[in-house]
């Protein structure tokens, strides 16, 4: 799959799961950002969606990535803008002034190289700017409209209003599914388990702890729609490391 080749060109760290949120993010953002098209990544708090484009910076580092696929790309210079229900017009305005100053600017720097820089802008928390009463993303369509300079990813935790995502690409996360759960799982506690042997002894006890946890999610769904959301993914990821961590230390007890 060319999601997960591409998945192995990142610096990725000890415990993150290749799942498919993470595949899709890093993927499809790397191909928007080389291609300047700007890219709308919405979904629930726990996604790879901001973990996706930090590892995406870390390692697009142009001719000095450690990767020999991302050396033939451009290095990131990063603007970024934490979203707010304070944000103003004019706030917005001067990150897309400021990117494009560095995008002309690294640009006459490395002219004549082969290995370009690439300006992004990070809006993180679109959602909280766009209930905001100041109503500031009034902005965001005339700054993305035929924009060739800079690259961008706006980031929300829910689906924002379509006038501003038909300027880009819309990349909606689903739920995971029990597979998607389970390889996350295993991944973190394989990650804690790292110094102690036979760890395939504990795969089951994380497979029933993840397969408890779906069930929990799928009866709320039913019964419960309105505290659906109480326990997310973070929750999850917090209940798999005190496990693993709990496992380990009685291991060498």
């Amino acid at each position: 799959r060319l999601e997960n080749e591409f998945a192995d060109e990142v610096n990725l760290d000890k415990g993150i799961a290749k799942n498919r949120a993470l595949l899709d993010n890093l993927f499809t953002t790397f191909v928007c950002l080389n291609n300047k098209i700007p890219i709308f990544i919405c979904g629930k708090a726990g996604c790879s969606k901001s973990l996706s484009f930090s590892l995406l910076y870390q390692s697009m580092n142009g001719e000095y990535s450690k990767s020999e696929l991302l050396k033939k790309y451009p290095k990131i210079f990063l603007t970024s803008y934490q979203g707010s229900l304070t944000s103003s017009s004019k706030e917005i305005k001067k990150i897309f002034t400021r990117a494009k100053k560095i995008a002309k600017y690294k640009n006459k720097q490395k002219d004549n190289t082969k290995n370009k820089s690439l300006s992004v802008i990070l809006f993180d928390e679109m959602g909280l700017a766009e209930i905001s009463p100041n109503n500031p993303l009034k902005v965001i369509h005339s700054e993305l409209d035929n924009n060739d300079e800079i690259g961008f990813v706006g980031i929300s935790n829910w689906t924002l209003d379509a006038s501003k995502m038909n300027r880009g690409i819309h990349l909606s996360i689903p739920e995971p599914d029990i597979e998607d759960l389970i390889e996350t799982s295993t991944t973190i506690a394989n990650d804690i388990f790292e110094e102690i042997k036979n760890t395939e002894d504990y795969k089951k006890v994380f497979e029933n702890l993840t397969r408890s946890y779906y069930d929990y999610k799928e009866y709320l769904k039913i019964n419960h729609p309105l505290s659906y959301d109480f326990h997310g993914a973070r929750d999850f990821y917090y209940l798999i490391k005190i496990a693993a961590r709990l496992l380990k230390n009685n291991n060498k007890s």
